[in-house]
């Protein structure tokens, strides 16, 4: 993404006794024709996981993206993390920068959390594109990518992952198992997502799905939900953690009216992957919507 876009910063008081530096990023100018667009990243991710699409579609939408709480260059305070967390951050960002309606695009964590927020709050979302979205697994995840996704639940051991996890050889063998093309798991991906996992407080945060996955799943939310506006799944045929064939149908009882996009030769980071043939099927679904 283009290095003129500067890092903002916005403080969160989530509850009465904690309070949290979000950090986001805005892109491109206000069209009145068309609706803003909120980009929300993954697991282990931040806003620079998106820099081969957010560039595509800044000339014609406004565009945010940021961190979520515990992830990238946000604050990592020892809290407890889940989709409902995530969800009131993306609705204390809408107020703030007094947005009626986004349209959401989410990868994996990101888009169960806006599966989550839009359910609770289905007026304030034009539309979901929701990328190899998380929060209903099964139990389809194998080694590498269960590590992934979440570290060891017991306190002692996890800690003990997580310090030998964070560092570039560590984080290059976890990313690789989620890129197709592995000639994108460079240098320069590696070590954006080394640092955030380095960050005082990351153990707080990136453990919290091993330790409470209760808290990072849509189970509980009534099928179909309440959101009934336009959705649409963006999958990477080769995701071996969150297959498609088994995990859109389960998606599309929570929001039947989704369509579903496979797109091969990409895997769960399907965005970064393949990211010019996302970029062609997210520039169609935008069109569609507006």
């Amino acid at each position: 993404m283009s290095n003129i876009v500067k890092d903002q910063y916005f403080l969160w008081q989530f509850s009465p006794q904690n309070e949290a530096k979000i950090r986001w990023q805005e892109f491109g100018e206000d069209h009145e024709e068309k609706s803003p667009i909120l980009f929300l990243h993954g697991y282990g991710g931040m806003i620079e996981h998106w820099d081969l699409n957010i560039p595509e579609f800044a000339r014609d939408h406004k565009i945010y993206a940021m961190d979520l709480i515990g992830f990238g260059k946000s604050q990592k305070p020892n809290v407890r993390y889940s989709l409902e967390l995530f969800a009131s951050q993306i609705e204390t960002f809408l107020l703030m920068k007094k947005l009626d309606s986004v349209i959401i695009v989410g990868h994996s964590m990101g888009a169960a959390s806006a599966v989550y927020f839009a359910h609770h709050q289905p007026e304030k979302v034009k539309a979901l594109v929701l990328v190899n979205p998380s929060g209903l697994f099964g139990d389809t995840m194998d080694g590498m990518s269960t590590l992934f996704f979440g570290l060891v639940a017991s306190p002692l051991i996890g800690e003990m992952l997580l310090a030998a996890f964070a560092n570039p050889v560590a984080v290059g063998q976890s990313l690789m198992p989620t890129y197709f093309n592995q000639s994108k798991v460079d240098d320069k991906l590696i070590n954006q997502f080394t640092q955030p996992i380095q960050d005082q407080g990351a153990q707080f945060s990136y453990l919290s799905p091993s330790k409470r996955p209760l808290d990072f799943r849509l189970d509980d939310i009534a099928k179909p939900c309440d959101y009934t506006g336009p959705a649409f799944l963006v999958w990477g045929a080769e995701d071996s953690a969150l297959p498609p064939h088994k995990i859109i149908p389960e998606f599309q009882q929570l929001l039947p009216q989704a369509g579903a996009f496979i797109i091969p030769k990409a895997s769960h980071c399907m965005h970064h992957d393949a990211h010019e043939e996302f970029n062609k099927r997210l520039a169609w679904i935008l069109a569609l919507i507006e």
